[in-house]
């Protein structure tokens, strides 16, 4: 009896890991295929979501960031100034700053926008979004257009960039180039 007890507790422990790692593998690819793609949710339902748990922060950025991009600031300054507020992951709240200095800016208020973007950057310094959106900023302004010109110029250079963005800055060099 002893001894059929030791065979059977050895191919547990060699069997048991095999189990585990089938198990595994299988509930890991449960869980990726449970992820939502944003993509296929709607505003409305995504407002509802977060409507029920506020501090879904990066699904309320993402809303936000939707709203931004259709320049309905309206809907997306109170998203990102609950995520500036409340949120303790720096890279987030830099850049829900950022988003509200830019939206600060496009109203016409730069001394009020430069003072969010530069919170931005003085929590998050690498910041490839607060940076931009300050040397634009800087940019347009004949005093501190060298400034602007120099941060500008240093973010071409950078390899993280989108080719979108670089094209962007490449445009407004040349506009402020003379």
């Amino acid at each position: 009896m002893l001894k059929n007890k030791w065979f059977y507790a050895g191919i547990f422990l060699l069997l048991f890991p095999l189990f585990l790692l089938f198990n595994l593998n299988e509930n890991t690819s449960n869980i990726d295929n449970a992820s939502t793609n944003l993509e296929n949710v709607s505003n409305a339902e995504m407002e509802k979501v977060i409507e029920l748990n506020p501090d879904i922060f990066p699904m309320r950025i993402a809303l936000a960031n939707r709203y931004f991009e259709e320049f309905n600031y309206s809907n997306a300054l109170p998203h990102f100034m609950y995520v500036a507020q409340n949120v303790e992951d720096l890279e987030l709240k830099s850049l829900a700053l950022s988003q509200i200095g830019w939206m600060v800016h496009d109203s016409g208020d730069t001394p009020t926008s430069l003072n969010y973007i530069e919170e931005a950057l003085a929590i998050s310094p690498d910041s490839l979004l607060a940076k931009t959106y300050y040397g634009i900023i800087l940019i347009q302004q004949e005093e501190t257009r060298n400034e602007g010109y120099e941060i500008l110029t240093l973010l071409k250079t950078n390899p993280v960039l989108s080719k979108e963005d670089l094209g962007i800055i490449e445009e407004i060099l040349e506009i402020y180039e003379n």
